[in-house]
């Protein structure tokens, strides 16, 4: 229940960082290919399944990767070749031989959403000027096939098609389906319904998967591109319709046609293969599961469970672990509670929030609350490194899904569009006041603390509700939307455009500088040095107005590296510093 020292921090750390991340990917040749931190950066990785034998595919950090193709030994990704830029190039390795080489020559560009059929790339990616979708084949020839307006992402491919999702129609509280023929150069949006929001098309042959909530909730249909007929996937099994999932991290299809899919619902998730349930340990599933013959291969972890790999037979339900990972006892005994609670906001609207409590402190007791990126993201009973930090080093932690979170349905999503730092804000605040009010949060020991939105959120809350926060922890954040705008490539600009709902008379209102006279509680900022989603000029200005002002804070920034957290020491680079502020602020 006492403090730790700066050497009890560090160890602590050093054993949290050094627990891989798991994320499976699929099959390719008869090997599992999974992402994987084990060597302390993020990397390929395959399991040759007929001999277990693990193998590292990459040797320098990666940043996204596309779906194996089950028949091709080749696996797409792509990597930062700007010292965390996020300027990107899209090489490939044969996951047989283990050779690694680049795709295509392109100029560095923002890339997101990559896909890959055996046979070409599709990508969407943006420069400074514009956003676009282009092919890649393994000729090493590459074009760029068509301009786009707005945000869109790429999500699949095959002979015929590339198909993908974004604001087609300018609206920024819908997304629509795209299809690009690569056989006659069109481009087509649809929407089954004008106000709807449809996601993550993939293609198969003549049909094309997606989830909508064009009927009132989130499900799986199934579309022809040349004619838009719709249907709804009927499942044969009835465990889908009984679990009731809110969202879908994935889905696709098998070998022999049946549709799997992973539904998600309050934080957790779950496999499913036509309606049936495959018993995964609770949790969340990480990415793509490998579906070969008559077993899965999915990794797990849960907020108190770091993750696993584990091999199930689809006929005998049976599960073996495949690769192991484990907590150190003297760890894991600290991490106490862990509870998904829902507590009504300032306007009466029910937030959903994880409570992960410690056993190395009081109740009420020394407390953070931990906001999420985005703001299109979640906190879900998912292994983190930052949670068990803190939790293990003997602070509760609150982490509520404040409104414009994923996971929660479309229409808790869209809440924060042409609001954010509003409603939203209101939500974190109000996690707090449930905390206090619930004898978990000491009201006299409590920080925030947040990444990217995360980090804009604690700077706006410690400007605009100065009172309630012992001190705030902000990394790569916020505090300047319309230097941020100024600053951004093509795709970030849209981003931003979407967020506010092209209201931009409220940047200057919604910025954290505009109150930082009012900021009273210590600041611990901490921001990469080459950020691009989040740059750096603003912060620097936000710091001299600090400066000038009197006020207490730390600055920590961090050389050569940009806002996508690739390496485990970026990671320790971004949490030392903070863990020893927050053992000052808190404890002392």
């Amino acid at each position: 229940m006492g403090s730790s020292s700066i050497s009890d921090i560090i160890k602590t750390l050093e054993i949290l960082v050094k627990i891989p991340i798991y994320t499976t990917l699929g099959i390719s040749q008869n090997n599992l290919v999974y992402l994987s931190t084990e060597e302390g950066i993020r990397s390929l990785w395959s399991m040759d399944l007929a001999t277990k034998e693990l193998k590292k595919l990459t040797t320098e950090p990666i940043h996204s990767v596309a779906i194996p193709v089950k028949t091709s030994p080749y696996i797409i990704f792509t990597r930062d070749v700007a010292k965390g830029k996020e300027l990107h190039k899209v090489f490939y390795v044969n996951v047989l031989s283990g050779v690694e080489k680049l795709l295509v020559d392109t100029p560095p560009m923002r890339i997101f959403g990559i896909s890959f059929d055996g046979f070409r790339a599709a990508f969407t990616a943006a420069t400074a000027e514009d956003i676009a979708i282009y092919l890649a084949k393994k000729d090493g020839s590459w074009e760029k096939l068509i301009k786009l307006e707005t945000l869109a992402f790429v999500t699949d491919v095959n002979d015929k098609y590339i198909v993908g999702y974004g604001n087609l129609r300018k609206d920024p509280k819908t997304f629509e389906i795209f299809t690009y023929s690569l056989e006659t150069s069109e481009f087509k949006a649809y929407t089954p319904k004008p106000g709807s929001q449809n996601k993550t098309p993939r293609v198969k042959e003549e049909s094309i998967l997606f989830e909508s909530n064009f009927e009132g909730t989130n499900r799986l249909y199934l579309c022809s591109p040349e004619n838009n007929a719709v249907k709804k996937v009927e499942f044969t099994h009835r465990d889908y319709d009984i679990y009731n999932p809110v969202e879908h991290d994935a889905y696709g299809w098998l070998d022999d046609g049946k549709i799997w899919a992973i539904g998600r619902k309050n934080g957790r998730s779950k496999l499913f293969i036509d309606g049936k349930e495959v018993p995964t340990p609770s949790g969340t599933i990480h990415g793509i599961p490998g579906f070969l013959e008559s077993k899965v291969f999915v990794a797990v972890s849960s907020l108190s469970t770091p993750p696993k790999v584990f091999e199930i037979s689809l006929e005998s339900k049976e599960s073996n672990i495949v690769i192991n990972n484990t907590l150190p006892k003297e760890l894991e005994e600290k991490i106490g509670e862990v509870k998904h609670v829902r507590y009504r906001s300032f306007d009466g609207l029910e937030i959903p929030m994880y409570v992960v409590e410690s056993k190395a402190a009081s109740k009420p007791g020394p407390s953070v609350i931990y906001v999420h990126g985005g703001p299109w993201a979640e906190v879900g009973d998912v292994w983190s490194i930052s949670i068990a930090s803190l939790v293990t080093l003997g602070y509760h932690v609150l982490a509520p899904n404040f409104r414009g979170s994923t996971g929660y349905g479309e229409e808790f999503r869209i809440l924060d569009i042409g609001d954010p730092g509003g409603g939203d804000l209101l939500d974190v605040v109000h996690a707090r006041n449930w905390g206090v009010k619930n004898n978990i949060v000491d009201e006299n020991s409590v920080a925030i603390m947040g990444y990217s939105y995360g980090g804009y959120m604690t700077f706006l809350a410690v400007g605009k509700h100065p009172n309630l926060w012992k001190c705030g922890v902000a990394g790569a954040g916020i505090v300047d939307w319309g230097k941020m705008y100024d600053l951004s490539d093509a795709i970030f600009r849209k981003f931003i455009e979407v967020l506010f709902a092209n209201r931009r008379n409220l940047f200057k209102e919604r910025s954290p500088i505009t109150y930082v006279n009012k900021v009273t509680a210590p600041l611990c900022i901490i921001h990469p040095q080459n950020d691009t989603r989040t740059p750096l000029k603003p912060i620097l200005r936000y710091m001299n107005e600090l400066l000038e002002l009197g006020k207490t804070f730390e600055a920590h920034i961090i050389p050569d590296m940009g806002h996508f957290i690739a390496t485990m020491d970026d990671a320790i680079k971004i949490l030392l510093p903070a863990l020893v502020f927050l053992e000052k602020q808190l404890k002392s």
